[in-house]
C-alpha cells in the first residue's frame, strides 16, 4: 500500500514540477526584435537571369558582291568614326553577266563559287580583282565591333552584314520570361539588376524590348516556353564586363498602403495563420489574413494596424509570454 502512495506522490510532484516549469516559462521576461508596421509602397516583380552583353548594334553590309580582300578589326575591337574596317573588291554586273551566259548560272556568289573551283583563293582573288572595283568600307560611329564574322578572301553577297558596331555605354541584359508572366510585361517598365561579380552593388535597368516570338529554353524546372525580354541598363560603369551573370527584377506593379510582414514573423496552427504582437509588456496571438506575397514578406489585409508593434522572432516567443522591448522596456508604455 505504501508503494502506491509513494507513487501517487511522486507522479504529483512532477505534475506541480511541469505546472511551475510552465508558469515560469510564461513569466520569464524574453527579449524580442521588434518591427513598428508602417503602411509602404510594394513592387510586385518577376525575376529572372542573364548575361551582360552590348547592344546589338549598328549593322555594316557589304557594299556589293565580291570578296573581301583584308579586315582591319576584330571583333571587341573599340573604332572611331572614319576607322577603316573592312575592304572588298565588288564585282561588276558587266562580269557577272558574262558569266551567266557563258555557264548558265545566274547566282553570283554561286557564279564565283565556281570560279574558286579552278584556282586557290589567292588566284581567285586576283581573277576577281581584274574585273571589279576596291571598296574600303569605313566606321559611320563610334564603338565596339560585333558579330564579325568574315575574313580575307570570304565571298560576300550585296547587303550581307559583314560586322556590327556597338556603343559600348549601351550595355544590355536579356533574360527569358515563362509564357505565363509575360502578359504582365511592358515596354519601359523598371527592374533592379545584380550581378553576381558586384553583389552588393544595384544597377536600375529599362526593358526596351519583348521578342515578337516565343522559344522553348532551359529553365530550372526543365524545358519551358519562353519569351525573350531585353533590358537595358541606365548608367554606365567601368567595373562590368560583358558575359557577367545577372539577376533581374522586373517591376510590373506597385501596391500603396501595404502593411508588409516578414514571413519569419507568420506563424501557423490549427486555427489559420498569426503572429505575435506586443501588447502593455506581453506577447499577444494576432489572427490575421495573408494577402499578396513578394520578396521579402508577405501582405497582411487583416488583423492589424499601423504604428503596432509585431514580434520578428515569433519562433522563440509563445502567447502571452512576457516582453523585454530592445531599449529595456517591459510596461506598456511603449
Amino acid at each position: 500500500m505504501k508503494k502506491y502512495i509513494y507513487l501517487l506522490l511522486a507522479t504529483g510532484m512532477v505534475l506541480a514540477v511541469i505546472l511551475m516549469s510552465g508558469s515560469m516559462l510564461t513569466g520569464h521576461p524574453v527579449q524580442a526584435d521588434v518591427l513598428i508596421l508602417k503602411a509602404q509602397s510594394m513592387n510586385n516583380t518577376i525575376s529572372a537571369s542573364g548575361k551582360l552583353q552590348y547592344r546589338e548594334g549598328i549593322a555594316v553590309k557589304a557594299p556589293g558582291t565580291g570578296i573581301i580582300e583584308s579586315v582591319a578589326v576584330k571583333n571587341g575591337d573599340q573604332v572611331q568614326k572614319g576607322d577603316l574596317l573592312f575592304s572588298c573588291y565588288k564585282i561588276e554586273e558587266v562580269y557577272t553577266a558574262m558569266l551567266s551566259q557563258y555557264t548558265g548560272v545566274h547566282d553570283t556568289k554561286a557564279l564565283i563559287g565556281l570560279l574558286s573551283q579552278y584556282g586557290s583563293p589567292a588566284d581567285l582573288l586576283q581573277e576577281v580583282k581584274q574585273y571589279g572595283t576596291l571598296e574600303n568600307v569605313c566606321a559611320s560611329h563610334n564603338g565596339k565591333i560585333t558579330s564579325l564574322k568574315y575574313e580575307q578572301g570570304d565571298i560576300i553577297e550585296k547587303d550581307a552584314v559583314v560586322l556590327k558596331i556597338a556603343e559600348q555605354q549601351q550595355a544590355e541584359v536579356p533574360v527569358n520570361i515563362n509564357e505565363s508572366q509575360i502578359q504582365q510585361v511592358r515596354i519601359g517598365q523598371k527592374a533592379d539588376i545584380v550581378f553576381n561579380a558586384l553583389p552588393d552593388r544595384h544597377y536600375s535597368g529599362t526593358v526596351t524590348k519583348i521578342a515578337n516570338e516565343a522559344d522553348v529554353t532551359n529553365g530550372l524546372s526543365g524545358r519551358e516556353t519562353t519569351v525573350e525580354v531585353t533590358l537595358m541598363l541606365d548608367e554606365e560603369d567601368k567595373d562590368l564586363r560583358v558575359g557577367y551573370s545577372a539577376v533581374c527584377s522586373i517591376i510590373t506593379s506597385t501596391d500603396e498602403a501595404v502593411l508588409m510582414v516578414p514571413y519569419d514573423a507568420i506563424r501557423t496552427d490549427e486555427e489559420g495563420d498569426y503572429v505575435l504582437v506586443y501588447e502593455q509588456g506581453f506577447a499577444r496571438k494576432r489572427p490575421v489574413t495573408v494577402g499578396t506575397e513578394y520578396k521579402d514578406g508577405a501582405a497582411v489585409t487583416e488583423g492589424l494596424s499601423e504604428n503596432e508593434i509585431l514580434l520578428l522572432n515569433a519562433e522563440m516567443i509563445e502567447p502571452d509570454q512576457k516582453i523585454i522591448l530592445p531599449d529595456g522596456r517591459e510596461s506598456s508604455d511603449a
